[in-house]
């Protein structure tokens, strides 16, 4: 039995390397991301663990197939990337990581909506280009507990961000396609979006990816948005229409925004060796906006969180090789 794991970061190596000696199992891992090319790498392996937000295409399981390839593990949640019918079409199963570390994406949520609703990034605009620092009117903050905060989707990481920001004080009101049975009175949900977009002076985004949500976030939302408002996706990109988004921020429809996750991120963003400057303009242009904190999908990225995508990934391969059904069968 051996493993090949793509799209490695430096952070992943001691515990990968941990892991197959614990296990007892080869684990060959590479920096390159998992494509046509870099699937013949993947000869004579058992199964293949990545991490990556860009497609896993209908050719690729054909390669998976020629090489004889059945069982590919996430690092990650998000399966909106991958061709799912062609993987079965190809005999190839699929695991995801659904709950690496709630608490490290739910912090990271609350972290940029109390870096912009401090305004943080207007007092880091003044001391970078005028190299000069006194007191403002535009520095002027709002308590997260004066706040009503909207979160939308209530699974593992939304109920996080929900403790987190309730321990802050504010006012937390919900939205899922599919509500809880029981909130054990932490927080209510609310009658519809409408009501999310219209009420919320922060909205937090928490759901997956779906063919439902793309651009659900665009110009007739943040047009029904508070002007104070602040949007946080930690998400997924392709929930926010990003040309919407620029033309809201910029024209005064919301007041700021915090990104992890932008439309159609390239793999560059996604090597960790990568010495490219970023070049896409809509990732340039937030990133000068004070009221704008854009960061490289890194939301997850704690020390818990990278051991667990490990030990859960290539556990979910060491089950299925072993012919048993893992956990986190993705149907």
């Amino acid at each position: 039995m051996k493993f090949i794991v793509y799209n490695v970061r430096d952070d992943e190596i001691p515990f990968i390397e941990k892991w197959g000696k614990d296990h007892g199992i080869e684990v060959k891992y590479t920096t390159t991301t998992l494509n046509q090319e870099t699937v013949e790498e993947a000869a004579g392996f058992d199964g293949i663990s990545c991490l990556q937000t860009i497609q896993y295409s209908a050719e690729l399981f054909e390669s998976f197939k020629r090489l004889g390839i059945k069982y590919l593990s996430l690092r990650n949640v998000g399966v909106d990337n991958i061709d799912l019918p062609a993987a079965k079409a190809n005999g190839v199963k699929i695991t995801n990581v659904p709950a690496y570390s709630p608490e490290s994406i739910a912090e990271f949520a609350v972290m940029m909506s109390l870096y912009l609703s401090r305004k943080v990034g207007y007092m880091r605009q003044q001391l970078d280009q005028k190299h000069e620092f006194h007191f403002s009117p535009n520095f002027m903050g709002r308590l997260i507990s004066e706040q009503t905060v909207g979160v939308i989707g209530t699974g593992r990481i939304g109920q996080a961000a929900i403790k987190l920001f309730k321990g802050l004080g504010a006012k937390v009101i919900a939205y899922d396609k599919y509500p809880l049975k029981n909130t054990d009175n932490s927080f209510v949900y609310a009658k519809s979006l409408e009501q999310i977009y219209q009420e919320s002076d922060i909205i937090s985004i928490h759901m997956p990816a779906t063919d439902d949500n793309y651009h659900q976030f665009n110009h007739e939302v943040f047009e029904q948005m508070k002007d104070t408002a602040i949007l946080i996706n930690t998400a997924r990109g392709s929930i926010v229409d990003t040309d919407d988004l620029i033309f809201a921020l910029q024209s005064g429809e919301i007041a700021g925004a915090g990104i992890d996750t932008i439309e159609n991120e390239s793999a560059d963003l996604q090597d960790s060796r990568s010495t490219k400057k970023v070049n896409d303009p809509d990732v340039l242009k937030m990133a000068l906006m004070p009221n704008v904190l854009i960061t490289p999908h890194s939301a997850f990225h704690t020390s818990e969180a990278v051991k667990n995508m490990i030990d859960i990934s290539l556990g979910n391969l060491e089950t299925m090789v072993n012919g048993k059904t893992p956990k986190d069968l993705v149907d």
